[in-house]
């Protein structure tokens, strides 16, 4: 019987403890204690860029043989449907954004194997599952705040820790484009998302470690692409990012 009181009263315990971290207001819910410890961003980035070409007009490759995607943008806050969580509309720019992203030559062959079906050139290009892809560098900042991956800062680690925790991120290929043709006469868009390692660097969470994660939605414009001589061709691309980013303190010992 004192087995069974006591397992009673422990219950009711952890349970009294689990309810008394969420407090239920007229419209607000308190968040749980653990967002004590983190800082938490919430915005949209717009984008626009080119694919990097050399001094001769070509694309050029980095040191890894990856395209290098220059891109720059605005960051904005945003404003949700309270019942359902859509985005419905984007409100202030709160800061920018400028990055490298690196993508396998898969895109390119991508882009004018699409290119050259919408001219009746070739039959629908194979399309895979999904592209890997990485960035080279990103520094965004938020009203007073700069943040780095982990990549621009990796001097604050080894080596081995860089290439762990920088961005992972996949194109979606396997979903099928979002459209094609209807942006602009020759754009292709496609779904993306990855998360990276980032570092705040200045202003008031400068020192602070988390994560920045993206799903975005990137439209390529075919438009610059020359069949007869690929490695001539100008790709552009334009986006938006709906990023969350999730910082806390290094710890202490």
């Amino acid at each position: 019987m004192f087995f069974k009181r006591t397992s009673v009263a422990a219950t009711t315990l952890v349970a009294g403890l689990a309810l008394s971290n969420v407090t239920i207001a007229d419209d607000d819910i308190e968040l749980p204690p653990v967002d004590s410890f983190v800082t938490t961003i919430i915005d949209k980035s717009v984008i626009a860029g080119e694919i990097q070409r050399d001094d001769n007009g070509m694309i050029a490759l980095d040191s890894k043989g990856m395209l290098m995607f220059d891109y720059t943008g605005d960051v904005y806050s945003v404003d949700t449907d309270e019942d359902t969580g859509e985005l419905e509309e984007m409100e202030e720019v709160i800061g920018t954004i400028q990055g490298q992203a690196a993508f396998p030559m898969e895109f390119a062959n991508l882009a004018i194997g699409m290119k050259a079906y919408m001219y009746g050139k070739a039959p629908m290009p194979s399309i895979p599952a999904k592209i890997d892809w990485t960035c080279n560098s990103c520094t965004m900042t938020v009203g007073n705040n700069v943040y780095k991956s982990v990549v621009d800062v990796a001097e604050n680690f080894d080596s081995q820790s860089v290439e762990d925790l920088r961005m992972k991120a996949r194109a979606f290929m396997g979903l099928g484009p979002v459209e094609v043709g209807q942006i602009s006469p020759e754009s292709l868009t496609v779904r993306m998302a990855g998360c990276s390692a980032v570092v705040g660097v200045a202003g008031p969470n400068a020192g602070k470690l988390g994560t920045i994660c993206v799903n975005s939605t990137v439209a390529f414009d075919l438009a610059g692409i020359n069949l007869a001589t690929p490695f001539a061709s100008h790709i552009t691309a334009t986006g938006t990012s709906n990023c969350v980013t999730v910082l806390h303190s290094p710890l202490k010992m």
